[in-house]
This record gives structure tokens, sequence and C-alpha cells, in this order.
């Protein structure tokens, strides 16, 4: 499929009249003494700071959520500063947007909500049909309860967590004990965690760019710890050698491209996003674990290498994501649809 006919760009007027505010944790400090601390997500900031420099934008970096409480004196809001954990991190960036009328990357706050809360998005997903992991929200009662317990094996993981931050398998009474001490661990501010059903075999997930025609991105695996197979945080920051991922057409890709399909058309305009799902060869039991609205998009990610298989470069999928958004976003407040609504046969979501 020759998708380089939907890549967008920005006009020289776009890049002339749009001054962006790139909000991201690391966009102000790439040193090597941060990546050694943070790993590859330094590296990933600094790339996209530099690819929106290099298509022509007026760029102010900021690392801070403080800076949306001034004065937005900017033309788009590129916020991909997901790295916090207080409750409606993910809101906060599009909520502030929409109330300055200034447009802002990524899904409104309330879709951008099923980004950030793990349940809210299983319910979603159910509601349309797809298969979600069982699941069960750890309540301040369970915490206190030395007892409690779930049977069989589980996933614990922060209801809003990102990047597999703080991710324990639980198989046994001994398991539950620890991971129940450690969501208690102050570190977590109180946060919620979530217990997910452990789901053997697969991690496989699916990258979503509006813009371009259903079925332009195939699915990805992601491999992960060796026993099995969990995606940590480590892996995916690059500071051990247990993550890879690749291009998959094997058992259960048909299942996943449908799924996404199904959510993708439900939720939008997000603008680009990937959909998580465990998959079982054994049962041919594909669930759906969460979607990540406005992800990572570094040269390493499977939102870059999807689109890196069509040829498309780290700076056009950057120029594409930002100028589609841009160009819905103005299209909407001055009441002519949004760019699929105005191009025939262009659908807004990819399989």
């Amino acid at each position: 499929m020759q998708i380089s006919n939907y890549l967008l760009s920005p006009s020289r007027e776009e890049r002339a009249e749009t001054h962006v505010l790139f909000l991201a944790k690391h966009a102000l400090d790439s040193s090597p003494e941060r990546r050694a601390k943070y790993g590859y997500h330094v590296v990933y900031h600094a790339l996209l700071l530099k690819a929106l420099r290099d298509l022509g934008f007026r760029v102010t970096p900021a690392a801070e959520h403080k800076v949306l409480f001034g004065p937005l004196g900017f033309d788009f809001l590129y916020a991909i500063h997901s790295h916090a954990i207080f409750d409606g991190h993910e809101l906060l960036a599009p909520a502030i947007a929409a109330y300055h009328g200034v447009p802002c990357l990524g899904s409104s706050a309330t879709t951008r909500a099923l980004s950030e809360d793990k349940v809210l998005a299983k319910h979603v997903a159910a509601s349309l049909g797809i298969a979600v992991a069982k699941h069960k929200v750890i309540s301040r009662s369970d915490l206190q309860n030395r007892d409690f317990s779930l049977p069989g094996s589980w996933i614990v993981k922060p209801r809003g967590g990102i990047a597999s931050d703080a991710v324990m398998k639980v198989d046994n009474d001994a398991d539950w004990r620890n991971a129940l001490a450690a969501i208690a661990d102050p570190r977590h501010e109180g946060r919620q965690f979530i217990a997910e059903e452990f789901v053997p075999g697969l991690n496989l997930t699916v990258p979503a760019v509006e813009g371009f025609p259903v079925g332009s991105f195939p699915p990805f695996e992601e491999h992960g710890r060796p026993g099995d197979n969990v995606l940590t945080n480590e892996g995916k920051r690059g500071l051990d050698n247990t993550y890879k991922s690749g291009p998959y057409q094997g058992p259960g890709a048909q299942e996943v491209l449908q799924a996404t399909a199904r959510m993708a058309a439900a939720i939008s305009p997000f603008d680009y996003g990937r959909f998580d799902f465990r998959y079982d060869p054994e049962t041919r039991r594909a669930v759906f674990i969460e979607v990540n609205i406005a992800c990572n998009m570094a040269p390493a990610s499977t939102i870059y290498r999807s689109a890196a298989l069509h040829g498309i470069k780290y700076e056009e999928l950057v120029g594409h994501v930002l100028t589609y958004s841009l160009r819905r976003q103005n299209a909407n407040r001055r009441g002519m649809g949004t760019p699929d609504q105005r191009a025939k046969g262009v659908l807004t979501h990819s399989q």
C-alpha cells in the first residue's frame, strides 16, 4: 500500500505562524548524566525537539507542568509530559489548552482519560465487543487486609502508570504480601493500583496514525523478560537488554487488527496512538490491555518503525502528526469539519 500519498507536511504559512510549546520531562536537559538515570526517553525527547525545529516551527521547550498555569502565548501545545503520577496527569494539558482555545496534540481531555485510566479503557473496549483482561482495582481495604490474595497469576500495576512502571507479577500469597507492601510505599503517593489477569503468550501492539488509510500499519510483537514475557520499565527505557520488537503477521494478528479498528473508530479523533494486547497462541485468545494516546514516537518505537516500513522518515512522521492535529483542530474551530471530512475516502485510523 502506497501511503506516502496521504503524508501531510506543514505549509510555509503554518510553519511561520505556529509557535509550538513542547512540553516533555526531558525537554531542557539531554545530558549523559540524565540519560544514565532515565534511559532512552531522554534521547527521544531531544530528537523530537530537534525534529520540530527542523520542520521550521518556532519551538519553546518546557519540562514542568507549571508552564500551563501562566498565559499560553502559543499556537500549538505539543505535550508528551505523561511521566507524572498525580491523577489526571494526561488530562491536564489538553484540558487547559481547550480552556485557552489552543490546539493540543492528541485527543480531548475526556478521551485522553482512556489512555491514563486502564480500567476505563477496558470498559470502553468491552462495550465494543472486544475481549479484555480480567481485572480488579486494589482498594484501601485490600491493602489493610494482610491475608488478601487472588487465586492464579496476576499482573499488579498502577491504574494510571506508563512505560510498565512499578509492574509486578504475582503468583502466590508471598508475592501478594510483597506487592501490597510495594503499593503502600510512600513513593507512589497513594496512587491506585489494579490487578490484571496474567495472560500467557505474546505481547502484540498495533500502531495507529490518523490521516492514513485503514490497514496501513502492521501489528508489532514486543518481547519482554525471559520466562513470562512481561514487559518491564527497565527494558522499555533501554536500561537492560530484555526488550525487543518487530513486525508480526502470525496467529492473532488479524484479531488485534480488527479490535484496534473498532476501538480507534470509537475514540477518534486522537491523532496517533498504540493499542496493546496479549495473545495466547494455545487458546487463541487475544485480550485488550490498554491504549496509549500520543505514545512514545522515538525512532526505536513501534509507531515510527511501522511508518519507516513505508519509507517515511522520522521528521516526516512528526510533521504529519503535528500538521494533521493542527489542521483538524483549526478546521473544527472554523466550523469546516476535520481534514478527513474534507478528503473523500480517507479514514481516520489505521488497523
